[in-house]
């Protein structure tokens, strides 16, 4: 473990949970703990004690089928990497879970290589596939702002309409860049037993190579069929959304000013400089997950198709392309707030293709964000921080009607949390 004391070790891991980077879960923070008081002990945990003592699975747990453990501790370990990339200068120490392991590990900060002495042979590694995927999104989205955006230049009246409400009027009150994100999903192939890429895969919980090479590091049962391919989508939906919203809102902004990125290539510096508008389903999130839910009244359900309302009980679920009938129920977000800096982020997202679609016209509707205002408290007009639920209703991949469940404020003091504020 190295010198460390226990109660030093404790207070390092408290100020780790209190400054947000393990998001709003409390799992990591209890497998965190979990890990600190076991290396303490001088003990070294086993996958199944921590699915039992922390994920309370029961005495039937098998590691060979279920891989809920290595996956917590993969994103662990990326979390505490995150944590010690922005406040490792004022520690000490720094932990760290090694590979294949589940022992938690203390090395003096002076011991730790830098970024430049490790080397950047990983971003040298990166995919020409990938590149040629996110110059593709960017070539359509263009496409679309050409097709929608005349050469000559266009008059403001429209855009000028829209900076009468949230969350337009923040965006196009100034100069600041916008960047648009849109989301899109890792896939992976698998091979068959001659060697050939016989179907594409989707997992939820792999975003990325490095986190497929982890599943097949760990000897996950499965994955040794799995092939990356170095391939991301993007589904269509969301280029009718990026059109909605380049065609209204945006019209009146300048070319110069709109930047578009996947997902996949976000950065958190990204936040710094741009306002940002997130078009996109729900479980393409990725890493603007927690960011998302900061100071909401939602979360996400038991799957990406259901949200639940903390504050009354309320559960929101999708049946679309669920129920095995034509028509359809499904549900879109609308959450917009400011950073710290005061550029304004606002995030579009679906939970399927019928909502995605729908909330971009909602958003992109003088009327609807009229209505949203209208739900707002009189304390609450006009504020640049708020979520809105939409429900819509269709029949055979068609949008007949959606209706505004609710429209609140958002909990600010959540999402400067989430940047490290107070």
């Amino acid at each position: 473990m190295s010198n460390i004391a226990p109660e030093e070790l404790r207070e390092l891991v408290q100020r780790i949970i209190n400054s947000g980077e393990l998001g709003r879960s409390r799992t990591y923070s209890e497998i965190l703990q979990y890990l600190a008081e076991c290396a303490i002990k001088g003990t070294n945990p086993k996958e199944v004690a921590i699915a039992m003592d922390v994920l309370g699975r029961d005495t039937e747990f098998d590691v060979g089928k279920d891989s809920i453990v290595r996956v917590h501790i993969y994103h662990l370990r990326n979390k505490l990497k995150s944590y010690f990339s922005k406040y490792g200068k004022q520690e000490k120490y720094r932990l760290d879970i090694p590979k294949g392991q589940y022992i938690l590990t203390a090395i003096p900060a002076a011991d730790v290589k830098s970024p430049d002495q490790a080397g950047d042979s990983g971003s040298k590694r990166e995919s020409m596939t990938l590149w040629l995927a996110a110059a593709a999104v960017v070539l359509l989205v263009l496409n679309l702002f050409f097709h929608f955006v005349p050469v000559s230049d266009q008059p403001e009246s429209v855009s000028s309409e829209f900076a009468r409400y949230s969350p337009w009027q923040q965006m196009l009150d100034d100069e600041a860049p916008i960047l648009l994100l849109v989301g899109d999903y890792y896939i992976f192939g698998e091979v068959n037993r001659q060697g050939d890429v016989a179907r594409l895969v989707r997992e939820f919980d792999v975003n990325s190579a490095e986190e497929l090479n982890f599943l097949q590091d760990m000897g996950v049962e499965g994955s040794e069929v799995y092939y990356d391919l170095g391939l991301n989508y993007i589904p269509s939906s969301s280029t009718y959304a990026l059109s909605q919203i380049l065609s209204g809102p945006l019209s009146g902004v300048g070319r110069e000013r709109i930047n578009v990125k996947m997902v996949s290539d976000y950065m958190t510096s990204d936040l710094a400089t741009n306002h940002v508008i997130y078009l996109g389903y729900l479980s393409g999130l990725q890493d603007l997950y927690n960011l998302m839910f900061a100071g909401s009244s939602l979360e996400i359900g038991a799957t990406f198709d259901e949200l639940n309302n903390r504050d009354t009980g309320e559960y929101f679920v999708s049946s679309s392309g669920l129920s095995g009938g034509d028509s359809y129920k499904d549900y879109s977000l609308i959450a917009s707030f400011p950073s710290p800096n005061g550029h304004q982020i606002t995030m579009i997202a679906g939970m399927r293709d019928e909502s995605l679609i729908n909330v971009s016209e909602q958003v992109s509707d003088l009327q609807v964000l009229a209505e949203i205002e209208d739900n707002l408290t009189m304390a609450e007009a006009g504020s640049n921080s708020f979520e809105a639920l939409f429900e819509v209703f269709g029949f055979d991949n068609t949008n007949f009607n959606s209706r505004l469940i609710y429209a609140q404020s958002r909990n600010t003091a959540a999402v400067q949390s989430y940047f490290g504020g107070n």
